[in-house]
């Protein structure tokens, strides 16, 4: 239930959805005359919105946040059993309409995995994410990336693949089952966890509250600490907000829900996470 009703939340923040699906409605209430009035207000106020939220960078700013709350550590200075990195960077709709694998913004947490990999070539190597559609389809982003892997000669010995969890809680738990079934002399030691600087804060929850101890590493950033006002990038506003609503929400969902420990979880001293 969770689950549907995460995937259902989460159509409902998508702002450029939901501006185009508003926008549609108003359109089609002008064409009445009965509604033409509270469709010419309708407008009015979207307008007037989205200007605000483009002049006011709000989506910048909540993403900043997020993005800045673990900084990246030096792995050279720590003692860590492995890493998991999460999926999120292959586009499905690409591998499932023509069977090719086409990596999206988050493609900097393959390539740090396959980094980390190569430079700690004795420690597990986790990759974790099948599929977050509501629906099946055949898809496991996890068997897609070690395909690719294989056939491209980078699949490294150390590289171990999760292939069915579906959300970040899932992510989790089945990836620890795997460590205590495969590694269990490592499984309460610390883990390097690879995802977007952006979600971090709710993996770190995520991942305290299944049992992990976790050194969390931040990658892709897209925001700058010299954030600027007016700009003119309507779409990519909007874009932005959605980006940054969908993981408060979520944040605030899994709090709700005991699926993390904070509602804003926070760095920690090396050797205080269980």
């Amino acid at each position: 239930m969770f689950y549907f009703l995460s995937k259902t939340l989460g159509i409902l923040i998508n702002t450029a959805f939901m501006h185009g699906l508003i926008l549609a409605i108003l359109f089609g209430l002008l064409i009445l005359k009965r509604t033409r009035r509270f469709a010419i207000g309708g407008l009015v106020v979207l307008t007037g919105a989205s200007l605000l939220i483009t002049v006011i960078p709000v989506g910048t700013i909540l993403s900043h946040a997020l993005e800045t709350r673990f900084e990246k550590p030096d792995l050279t200075n720590l003692e860590f059993a492995g890493a998991v990195t999460l999926a999120g960077s292959i586009d499905p709709n690409s591998y499932l309409q023509r069977g090719e694998m086409h990596v999206g913004g988050s493609a900097d947490r393959i390539f740090t995995m396959l980094r980390v990999a190569n430079l700690y070539p004795a420690k597990p190597i986790l990759f974790t994410g099948g599929d977050g559609n509501l629906t099946e389809r055949g898809f496991s982003e996890a068997l897609v990336l070690e395909n690719w892997l294989s056939d491209s000669g980078l699949k490294t010995p150390n590289m171990y693949f999760e292939a069915q969890s579906r959300n970040t809680h899932e992510n989790a738990t089945k990836s620890l089952e795997m460590v205590y079934r495969d590694w269990p002399e490592l499984a309460k030691k610390p883990w390097v966890l690879i995802t977007s600087a952006q979600h971090m804060p709710r993996a770190v929850g995520t991942f305290r509250q299944a049992g992990w101890n976790v050194i969390p590493y931040p990658v892709d950033r897209f925001t700058s600490d010299d954030i600027h006002l007016a700009s003119l990038n309507v779409s990519g506003a909007i874009y932005n907000l959605g980006r940054a609503l969908r993981e408060w929400v979520g944040l605030t969902a899994y709090y709700w829900t005991g699926r993390t420990d904070e509602w804003f979880p926070r760095p920690r001293a090396a050797g205080t996470e269980n």
